[in-house]
């Protein structure tokens, strides 16, 4: 290719250039809108927050009312998305998650062979146990209830699915000493 070549290439991309920026600026000047006066519409804004936050009403949710109601074989069904990361047969070994045969009541960080993270290695080493308010807190955003952990799950936002994989959970946990009543 010779430079006669090159100058026809170079100097069609640049007239395409010339060619927009003469465009935008013509629309630019026949459409032009007019800065408002003043605002057509205008929110009121409440200046008292406080008196908002006042206003709501934070519900608690009872967990041992959900879990009466849960059913394990949907909490099996939900189970399967955790199945990736994690194993529930006894014995079964540990995946980028431990297994979590028998979780119910067992100390946090305490599957031997796994690497937790230093925030949940702190709490087991605590002696904090798996109990179903734990359990039903992490799965629902786990990096929110604890922060520091490297679980990469962002949660389960149904509390009704949270209760079904947890009443699963008991179910294939036979050292629980906690009953679901």
């Amino acid at each position: 290719m010779d430079s006669f070549e090159i100058n026809k290439i170079v100097g069609a991309v640049l007239g395409t250039a010339l060619f927009i920026l003469v465009l935008t600026i013509v629309t630019d000047f026949f459409y032009h809108e007019d800065e408002l006066e003043q605002q057509a519409y205008i929110v009121d804004v409440p200046v008292e927050t406080e008196q908002l936050m006042d206003e709501v009403e934070i519900v608690e949710i009872d967990v041992m009312e959900l879990l009466v109601l849960a059913s394990a074989e949907n909490g099996e069904k939900v189970a399967k998305k955790c199945v990736s990361c994690h194993n529930y047969e006894a014995g079964a070994p540990n995946k980028i998650g431990p297994n979590l045969y028998n979780i119910v009541d067992r100390q946090m960080a305490s599957v031997d062979g796994f690497a937790y993270s230093g925030a949940l290695a702190e709490k087991g080493s605590n002696s904090e146990a798996w109990t179903f308010d734990n359990l039903f807190h992490f799965l629902e955003n786990p990096k929110k209830w604890l922060p520091g952990t490297i679980m990469g799950y962002a949660g389960i936002r149904k509390p009704e699915d949270r209760a079904d994989l947890i009443a699963y959970l008991h179910n294939i946990s036979p050292d629980s000493t906690s009953k679901i009543e």
